[in-house]
């Protein structure tokens, strides 16, 4: 019997944390977390080439300095790409958790991509693609915060997924030196790779907003 109660007591606890959890991920703070963290990778991967590119471009392709505007032009133009198709498609279909796991996918997938590519055009190819990827993730990750949160309480949210962003924007050239100078590009493809898998289970897990109650001030 004195065993059974230590044991049943372990049960409750987990149980009642199980609970937690659930109940959390049909919260407005659950979307929050999630839209603030994928506009974090996405500000990651976009710096993540900077330290490296020169290294990659003019050392082993042997390519003039204008290459790597180029290859930073393609991912802007990817995004705007992405960003109006996502949201014109989560807009008709009234679904915004999946394109966002799409578009981690992606992003995970270009980026073996990138770090796989031996010629420019790949590269071109590699990041108009990381570009589109982050499109979506941008476009619907703001759409899910403005889904569940309104008045005072939106900009507040907004503030804190943009806080992600600069966060991201700051620590992507700093990661991507530090990984690139440890392990080469194949490094850089494994950490973005554990990223989107941190990710993708935050996503997975989300409850699909238009069924979250709105959070105001």
């Amino acid at each position: 019997m004195d065993n059974a109660e230590p044991a049943n007591h372990g049960k409750n606890s987990v149980s009642r944390i199980l609970r937690k959890c659930n109940d959390f991920r049909s919260q407005p703070a659950a979307v929050l977390i999630v839209s603030t963290m994928a506009v974090f990778s996405d500000a990651v991967v976009y710096g993540l080439i900077v330290p490296f590119l020169p290294d990659v471009l003019q050392d082993r392709l042997g390519l003039s300095s204008s290459a790597n505007g180029l290859l930073f032009g393609c991912f802007g133009i990817g995004v705007l790409i992405g960003a109006p198709t996502s949201a014109y498609i989560s807009d008709r279909w009234k679904v915004r958790k999946w394109p966002m796991v799409l578009g981690l996918l992606g992003l995970g997938a270009t980026s073996a991509l990138f770090a796989l590519s031996n010629a420019y055009w790949e590269l071109i190819l590699a990041r108009m693609a990381q570009g589109v990827s982050s499109g979506i993730t941008w476009a619907i990750g703001l759409a899910m915060i403005a889904d569940v949160y309104q008045g005072e309480a939106l900009g507040w949210a907004m503030g804190i997924a943009f806080s992600g962003f600069t966060l991201g924007y700051l620590g992507g050239p700093v990661f991507g030196g530090a990984i690139y100078s440890a392990g080469g590009v194949h490094a850089i493809a494994i950490f973005v790779g554990a990223i989107a898998a941190i990710d993708l289970v935050f996503r997975l897990l989300l409850v699909e907003p238009k069924d979250i109650a709105v959070a105001s001030a």
